[in-house]
């Protein structure tokens, strides 16, 4: 299990190494701009292009004019006589610029949702690995397996608790509507759906990763204000795989049988 487990990652590197040494890029999702094309969390892989054969609706990678350390990915949305690009994103506006052909860092041309969350978590996962490995050296045989499911729980939960990718909302906008009340607007940026609803429970809707939902909160709670909730929905698969993880090390010792005692 080790040498498969070894064999993947080198593999693994050596795409990523490859994919960067032929010119490729690798940009992760932070803003919610891109709607479901590219929800917060997506890890986007960006080939370099000739500006001059992109086209309104491509899906690009570049830096906006003046700013060089900035990046952004949205779409194409006109090319210009001089050569420079309008962009916008999915669920925003049209952006306040033009792009020039240097500016732009390449073509997205693979969307992988939720592996950019893995890729932020990835120093704490690793710090994680090294320290269970380190203490699966010096502990006891028998001890060996609770080290490592331990260790592996407290590395998860450390990197669920520092980043929260499962369960987040971004709010687009809040305003008046007709009648009275105000209508709340609000975009999925964690894995796991959400259900917002007014307080009074008066109308509901669902939010999943990159999707746009609206909440009508007619009546103000009894503090004056227009409240909405938000409740997680995580899905029955996600506590079925957790069941089956707390399962393993049993399941192991029963299949491999007890370690021998030193």
């Amino acid at each position: 299990m080790s040498r498969l487990l070894l064999a993947v990652l080198v593999l693994g590197l050596a795409f990523v190494v490859g994919w960067r040494v032929t010119g490729g890029h690798l940009e992760r999702v932070e803003s919610p701009s891109m709607g479901t094309r590219a929800p917060v969390g997506s890890l986007l892989w960006v080939r370099p292009v000739d500006a001059g054969v992109l086209r309104a609706g491509d899906f690009i990678t570049f830096h906006p004019p003046g700013h060089p350390e900035q990046t952004y990915s949205h779409l194409v949305r006109a090319v210009h006589g001089d050569g420079t690009l309008s962009t916008q994103g999915a669920i925003s506006g049209k952006d306040p610029w033009r792009v020039e052909p240097s500016d732009v860092v390449g073509r997205v041309v693979h969307v992988w949702r939720g592996i950019g969350w893995i890729v932020q978590a990835a120093p704490v996962l690793l710090l994680g690995a090294l320290v269970i490995a380190l203490l699966v050296r010096v502990v006891r045989r028998s001890w060996r397996l609770s080290v490592v499911v331990g260790g592996a729980s407290l590395a998860l939960t450390a990197a669920l608790m520092i980043y929260q990718p499962l369960v987040q909302a971004e709010q687009l906008a809040f305003v008046p509507i007709d009648g009275g009340g105000a209508r709340a607007s609000y975009v999925g940026t964690g894995v796991f759906p959400i259900r917002m609803s007014s307080w009074d429970g008066a109308d509901a809707a669902v939010v999943r990763s990159g999707q746009v939902a609206s909440v009508d909160v007619r009546r103000a709670d009894p503090h004056g204000s227009y409240a909405v909730s938000m409740d997680p929905q995580i899905p029955a698969w996600f506590w079925g795989l957790l069941v089956g993880l707390s399962f393993l090390p049993a399941v192991w010792t029963t299949v491999v049988g007890p370690s021998s005692r030193e």
